[in-house]
């Protein structure tokens, strides 16, 4: 009787630890394993890709040099070859406009083995979207020749390119510096340095984030695919992200088993983390070309917004051929174009729209012979390969046995307009 009535008041008197609390605990538990599996998922990946990746035998190749120093050329050190700029005090040089032909070239005069060097850093102010970079150089074995690698525009003012993939970039570099095209937009680009790098896993990890960070201009494929700028980069952050977060889980599942400790929390983390990771490349990429588009086209009619669109040559061309060559929209226009196996590209849809309401049937690289009758128009954009026309004789031929008798209606150097000869197609 004694030990029944004295057991609930120690009861009573024990403190309790809320439900809440311990949840919380678990929570912050699960997402500190989550973490340090990240982190020591991410410190094997690195390692193990900059020792083993094939894609960087050749860098690892120029690993051994000995002992070079990096080598750097101060932005005022570079002579306006063509185009105006100045030097300023900082050592920077601001290039304030482009020549009569729309170009300006800086350059400066320089003595090194291309293989010692295969990364190329640059500083780069206000260097937006509109203007055409390309870094240039010369070698001692071909003086004549320049060669070029294009550059971008990064959300960093210091971006780092990897040449050692360039067949272009060897030998005895004599003379290295700047091509440059496009628009300005009435801001003077501030070159602060141009700097040759040897190997290192520091710069070749500052060129696999600068080519995650380059800006590239929006198409049909942005709103679904993240890749490296240029095309040919060292490594897509789309892969470099699963292998992450698949390392991680792994990682996870091991600390698991050992410790006893499983919560989906964490298994949750490692996967969201990383997927979240490259959400914010993707929206860093959009919210760039929403300022560039709003840019391009606030303010604008649509005419405007036309011409300065990334296909505003097409645009032009195909208001040439409405408005000075073309009768009526009732006319028939074969449109052709060498799609390299695709039944429609960018460029040949885009000229249809800004052909319309002209009567456009977007056919393949050749004229579909059966359907095609007298008083045809058939545009062709470009050079298509198996398509032969001998104005001279006023002949289109294709395959075999296949030909029209046509007319040459207009020549551009973006396409050509023929017309089939009434009553004389062969």
């Amino acid at each position: 009787m004694a030990t029944e009535s004295i057991a609930p008041t120690v009861s009573a008197q024990l403190p309790k630890t809320p439900r809440r609390a311990i949840n919380n605990i678990e929570f912050i538990r699960a997402l500190a394993r989550a973490l340090l599996a990240l982190a020591a998922s991410a410190i094997i990946l690195i390692a193990a890709y900059i020792t083993f990746s094939p894609g960087l035998a050749v860098y690892r190749e120029v690993a051994g040099g000995h002992n070079i120093q990096p080598r750097t050329i101060h932005g005022g050190d570079l002579t306006v070859r063509l185009g105006a700029g100045g030097k300023a005090r900082d050592k920077t040089l601001h290039l304030a406009g482009l020549s009569q032909d729309g170009r300006a070239i800086v350059t400066r005069f320089i003595s090194l083995k291309a293989s010692d060097y295969p990364f190329v850093e640059y500083t780069i102010k206000k260097l937006r979207p509109g203007a055409i970079v390309y870094l240039i150089w010369k070698t001692a074995e071909n003086p004549e020749n320049v060669s070029r690698a294009r550059l971008h525009a990064s959300g960093n003012e210091v971006t780092t390119l990897g040449l050692a993939n360039d067949n272009h970039w060897e030998g005895s570099i004599t003379e290295i510096g700047f091509d440059i095209y496009g628009d300005l937009r009435d801001e003077a680009l501030i070159i602060s340095s141009l700097r040759v790098l040897p190997y290192s896993p520091a710069a070749l990890l500052a060129t696999i984030w600068s080519e995650w960070t380059t800006f590239e201009a929006w198409d049909q494929t942005s709103i679904n695919r993240l890749r490296g700028v240029p095309s040919s980069a060292i490594l897509s952050p789309s892969v470099a992200m699963a292998a992450w977060a698949g390392l991680a889980l792994l990682c996870l599942g091991v600390f698991s088993l050992v410790t006893k400790a499983h919560n989906p929390v964490a298994y949750l983390a490692v996967i969201f983390i990383p997927w979240i990771a490259l959400d914010l490349f993707w929206q860093d990429r959009l919210s760039m070309q929403l300022t560039e588009t709003k840019f391009l086209f606030q303010g604008k009619s649509q005419h405007e917004r036309h011409l300065a669109d990334m296909d505003s040559d097409l645009y032009r061309y195909a208001q040439h051929i409405k408005s000075e060559v073309l009768p009526d929209p009732d006319a028939r226009v074969f449109l052709l174009h060498d799609n390299e196996g695709e039944r429609h590209n960018y460029r040949r849809l885009r000229t249809q729209f800004h052909l319309l309401p002209h009567n456009i049937y977007n056919y393949g690289s050749f004229p579909p012979r059966k359907y095609v009758r007298d008083g045809d128009y058939i545009l062709t954009l470009g050079a298509i390969k198996g398509l032969n026309v001998q104005a001279s004789q006023n002949l289109m031929s294709w395959g075999k046995n296949n030909r029209l008798t046509v007319d040459v209606v207009d020549e551009h150097p973006l396409g050509n307009l023929y017309q089939v000869r009434r009553d004389k197609a062969g």
